[in-house]
């Protein structure tokens, strides 16, 4: 059913009610920014010197850790990016051959000169096990390694020896860098990697610097395309892509000294601060975008990295803004590591003929692995179980709605708009939930479950109100996909 039947004036007031909450929410946020400045538990660093004025130091918010700990990473080892991309340009010029022992040696040294031996140790000895594992061509003893290597991980995590003696930013760089290892280990595994027994081929692949720590997760196979890549560098490409990443990253750091958002996922008073439970559904909406914008930014370097070596990288992160159906936040906000689960764990498990209870149980047993990656957190447990549910309560309701007999009924209710607009309002009910799961996964559990009990608990005023304006967006972001695949098939 195509939100395309809907008349414009109707058209006109979906994105009329979008734009309206979402300024009005933004509002409501950057008006408590004083109240929070004044009751956090600990005191902002000092803003941007441009932004001072009048003897009044302004502030920035500077609670995201994983925000923090990648703008040091980046005044840190930003010279390795620069010696990457000096080695690619000059090994594509004569030394074709040579580019791949290149990428190899800048991240050696990169990580030799800056880890601790602890570390070092550990993350040899990872890529060790697994090129050991692949010539074995077993996919059981590769899970079986990949489980071991979670224990490890996570054990590691807790131990404060190891943290006291590499200090918190070589602590948080290891876990990370370690957690997306262990996935290009196994995907270079398991896509038969091992059939070509060459260690230059799977270091280049596991120690390519630009996508080591922060991603995004590149398949083995996407990653052998670079030996077919024949085409030129494209540097303007690759500027273009480098200074929107750079633009984000300015919009953000801006952005957070007027609007502490940040510090409201860590502390459940500042969001009940909200003058009312309807706007407090703004600020799981804006968490949200800000946590969008941080992986535009570091997906979007690795991204422009891959794509200017000649890699078929994945597509930068979705909006979150532009997705009603929550499969779509896996397939498309996190493309590389839905490819990873969806290819290694779920298509393992069931085919396209397998029956529905084969593919919830493989579903079910996908989401056992991405709680467990995750890490095995109370807050991570509840997210991954209440992606599960609604990712099998929109399968269930695609069924029903493909189905001739639905059809023909809402027709005849309805006609084709009516039926579309019926479509969209029992979306919409999934669509609550599955936004107010990501809470749980980008705030904690004291926000996520905050929120949810005020958008379920809070009297049937306020729900109706969520459900129109969630309404809105659905529709809005529908909208929007059929303009886009319009563009494309008018392109093709």
């Amino acid at each position: 059913m195509s939100a395309g039947l809907l008349n414009k004036f109707e058209i006109l007031i979906y994105f009329s009610v979008y734009i309206v909450y979402i300024v009005i929410g933004l509002y409501k946020i950057y008006a408590l920014r004083d109240r929070i400045e004044n009751t956090a538990n600990f005191r902002f660093v000092e803003g941007w010197r441009l932004l001072q004025g009048d003897g009044v130091v302004r502030l920035r918010d500077d609670s995201n850790d994983e925000l923090e700990n990648f703008a040091d990473f980046i005044a840190k080892l930003w010279p390795y990016y620069l010696l990457h991309g000096i080695v690619t340009c000059v090994c594509s010029w004569k030394w074709t051959h040579l580019r791949r022992y290149g990428h190899i040696a800048i991240c050696a040294l990169s990580l030799g000169l800056h880890l601790h031996w602890t570390s070092l140790i550990m993350f040899v000895m990872l890529l060790v096990s697994y090129f050991w594992t692949a010539r074995r061509r077993s996919k059981r003893l590769t899970w079986l390694l990949t489980g071991v290597w979670i224990v490890i991980i996570n054990v590691a995590k807790e131990s404060t020896w190891w943290l006291d003696e590499v200090g918190y930013a070589e602590y948080a760089m290891m876990i990370i860098t370690a957690s997306w290892s262990l996935l290009r280990g196994c995907s270079y595994s398991l896509s038969g990697g091992g059939n070509e027994d060459n260690v230059i081929d799977y270091l280049a692949y596991t120690m390519y610097f630009p996508c080591l720590t922060y991603g995004p997760l590149i398949s083995y196979e996407r990653f052998k395309q670079q030996e077919k890549s024949t085409r030129p560098l494209q540097w303007r490409r690759f500027a273009v892509a480098l200074l929107r990443v750079g633009f984000w990253w300015l919009m953000m750091m801006w952005s957070l000294h007027y609007f502490f958002i940040h510090y409201m996922e860590r502390d459940v008073r500042t969001v009940a601060m909200m003058e009312s439970v309807f706007w407090q559904h703004a600020a799981g909406y804006f968490m949200g975008q800000f946590f969008f914008v941080y992986y535009v930014v570091t997906y979007g370097l690795g991204i422009a990295f891959a794509e200017h070596d000649g890699i078929a990288a994945p597509r930068r992160p979705r909006c979150i803004g532009r997705i009603h159906f929550y499969s779509d936040m896996w397939k498309y906000f996190d493309e590389g590591l839905y490819e990873f689960l969806f290819r290694h764990i779920y298509a393992e498990l069931c085919g396209k003929k397998s029956s529905p209870a084969a593919k919830l149980c493989a579903t079910a047993l996908t989401f056992v692995f991405v709680f467990i990656w995750h890490g095995c957190y109370t807050y991570v447990l509840i997210w991954s179980v209440l992606n599960f549910v609604c990712l099998a309560a929109e399968k269930i309701f695609k069924t029903l709605v493909a189905r001739p007999a639905y059809q023909r009924w809402s027709l005849k209710m309805f006609g084709a708009a009516g039926a579309q607009r019926f479509h969209a309002l029992l979306a919409t009910q999934l669509f609550i939930p599955a936004a107010f799961s990501n809470v749980y996964f980008i705030a904690g559990q004291d926000i996520g479950s905050f929120l949810m009990r005020g958008a379920y608990l809070s009297g049937v005023g306020n729900y109706l109100a969520l459900s129109f304006c969630s309404y809105c967006f659905f529709q809005c972001s529908e909208l929007l996909l059929i303009k886009i695949n319009k563009k494309k098939t008018k392109a093709n």
